[in-house]
């Protein structure tokens, strides 16, 4: 943050990694920092060196708010040893219910770096530092707040993955051997291929847009299954504007289907406008439902599988799934992020060349 001349400017790190803050209010002896992606602010008093206060979000179940101290200075810069960087193949939860995740630790200028990857895509970019063999790492993004603490023992990790205020999940990691370990991207979740994948939402104007709008008739369509309070689908959408300005010439066309936060259309419009216009999105988004996982899956029924978001569906120039893409991995999956960008102008490439 920099106070030092008019007007107050700040930015949100992590590590390298930083986003300014859609704007800062002063009230009184309070500031405000906004986060209009997510419908998010910072709000926080000056007590002699730091800052107290609290972030909070719209949130699904209602408002969320995660209290807050922060001093004044940077973080220090601390590398990690060769016992704890590279990749890790870990396993989140209790022995009886077990899901699989992938750590990467690297060194960088700024300290230790890290991320952790899921069937539903990444987590962001990790920054902190290690003493010996334990570790501590966070993320902050504007709507997620997590923190990995941990040590390696005996080769292994032990270690507590932490979400905001309360969830704590315990997880061991053994050091990777290149063997896979989580599920491909296109095979968590199926879907019924027999007839044309159907959709029926409103878009921001209330018209209702579905699977035969002739705009789609005769083309290769991605459905982008997404949600403005999702940090993934914000990294995603970057990519999916490359695909549409390179194919749409072609015959490639998207629609993205809106799972926001509230359910109240006001609300949820205004984020998912604020979201086409950051992007600059050219084509429709329809406003689908909330952002859970089961209503997700009820309102379209041909998926089975549902799990992440974003989710992308490939159909065909007769509207039928042809591929189903979970998930996204963003830029701090490094060569992953760069992978998956090819893969997808490859497969789309593909589509278009079948008559």
């Amino acid at each position: 943050m920099d106070s030092g001349s008019t007007p107050l400017t700040a930015r949100l790190c992590n590590g390298a990694d930083c986003q300014p803050f859609s704007a800062i209010v002063t009230r009184a002896d309070t500031i405000i920092f906004e986060m209009a992606d997510y419908a998010a602010s910072i709000r926080a008093v000056q007590r002699g060196d730091s800052l107290v206060g609290a972030y909070s979000n719209v949130g699904n179940r209602g408002p969320r708010t995660i209290p807050f101290r922060a001093a004044r200075g940077r973080w220090p810069a601390e590398p990690a040893g060769p016992a704890l960087l590279g990749i890790w193949n870990a396993w989140f939860g209790a022995e009886d219910r077990q899901t699989p995740r992938i750590l990467e630790f690297l060194d960088g200028p700024e300290g230790l770096l890290g991320t952790v990857l899921s069937n539903s895509g990444d987590y962001g970019t990790f920054w902190g530092g290690a003493d010996g063999t334990r570790f501590s790492l966070g993320h902050f993004d504007g709507s997620f707040v997590y923190m990995i603490t941990g040590e390696v023992v005996d080769g292994a990790i032990e270690g507590i993955f932490h979400a905001g205020l309360r969830s704590q999940t315990p997880f061991r990691a053994t050091r990777s051997q290149g063997e896979p370990h989580l599920k491909p991207p296109t095979e968590v979740t199926t879907a019924d291929t027999t007839a044309p994948f159907r959709f029926a939402f409103p878009d921001l104007q209330g018209r209702i847009v579905t699977n035969d709008d002739p705009r789609f008739r005769g083309k290769v369509v991605m459905v982008d299954i997404f949600g403005t309070w999702c940090p993934n689908c914000q990294d995603a959408a970057p990519t999916l504007l490359e695909l549409y300005h390179a194919y749409h010439g072609q015959g490639f066309e998207v629609v993205s289907l809106a799972y926001e936060v509230t359910g109240d259309p006001e609300i949820d419009g205004q984020l998912v406008r604020r979201f086409k216009e950051k992007y600059g999105i050219p084509w429709p988004i329809l406003l689908a439902g909330m952002n859970d996982t089961d209503l997700t899956a009820a309102t379209l029924p041909q998926l089975e599988g549902f799990t992440a978001y974003p989710t992308l569906v490939f159909l065909d120039r007769t509207g039928r799934v042809r591929r189903i893409h979970a998930g996204f991995y963003g830029p701090a999956t490094g060569i992953q992020h760069t992978k998956l960008k090819a893969d997808l102008h490859t497969y789309v490439e593909e589509l278009l060349s079948l008559k």
